[in-house]
Parts: structure tokens; C-alpha cells; sequence
């Protein structure tokens, strides 16, 4: 009996494997955000545009940013005056000007954003930890 050929890893699969990875679905969303977080011994207070967010984080643009992955940094959204806890995951630096400044909430967060109808797994993420 033959068997097929073995199939190979292609980048499509990459990527979706990579999108099954994600715990919910990522929105492009511009947000009015204020984040404060600590640099160089002071309290800094900036604030920045998101690009993308899902009910785990997401990322702002930023004029000033924390120094590294890791640094914890609370978020505030002026429109709903919700503030979450969150840590950097990635930050880099923009060629216009600025700081692109990945972030994780400390817990899923799908209501921060406020959004009217969001994906249906923002809301599942809720399930285990409300």
C-alpha cells in the first residue's frame, strides 16, 4: 500500500499555527489611552493611540516608554475611566517617532475597550476568570 507523500511545513501553516496560539481575537482599534508607569526613579504619565487590541492587551503607540519587557505599567481609558495593570511585552522604537509598546493585562480585560460588539472569544475569556 503507498502511502502520500509526507506534507511540509509551508508559511500558512506557520502563521496559523501561530493564530491558534492567540488567546482571542486581535481588533484594529485606535484608542485615546493614558499610561503611567515608572522610568529612571519618576512616575511617567503619557499618552498614547492603540494600534491593535484583543481582551488580553494589546499594542499603543507611546512618545516616552518603559525600558523592558517585563515593566509593569497601568492603562487607563478616558472613555469608559477603566484602569488595568499590565505588563510590557515588546517595545519598539518607531522611524516617525515614538514607541510601539506591546502589552499584556494582568487579566483578560475584553470591557476596556468598550467595544460594542466584540469578537465572541473576548467575551469566553471571561468565563474562567470572573
Amino acid at each position: 500500500m503507498n502511502k502520500p507523500p509526507a506534507r511540509t511545513k509551508t508559511t500558512s501553516d506557520t502563521d496559523t499555527a501561530v493564530s491558534n496560539r492567540r488567546r482571542s481575537r486581535r481588533v484594529f482599534l485606535k484608542v485615546r489611552v493614558v499610561a503611567r508607569f515608572r522610568l529612571l526613579e519618576r512616575e511617567w504619565v503619557v499618552d498614547g493611540d492603540t494600534r491593535v487590541v484583543n481582551a488580553h492587551g494589546g499594542t499603543v503607540q507611546l512618545s516616552v516608554a518603559p525600558i523592558a519587557p517585563g515593566d509593569i505599567l497601568t492603562l487607563t481609558n478616558p472613555d469608559t475611566d477603566q484602569s488595568e495593570t499590565c505588563r510590557v511585552v515588546r517595545i519598539e522604537a518607531l522611524p516617525d517617532h515614538g514607541f510601539e509598546v506591546a502589552f499584556a493585562f494582568d487579566r483578560p480585560s475584553p470591557h476596556f475597550w468598550a467595544v460594542a460588539f466584540p469578537p465572541t472569544d473576548w467575551i469566553e475569556s471571561l468565563v474562567d476568570h470572573d
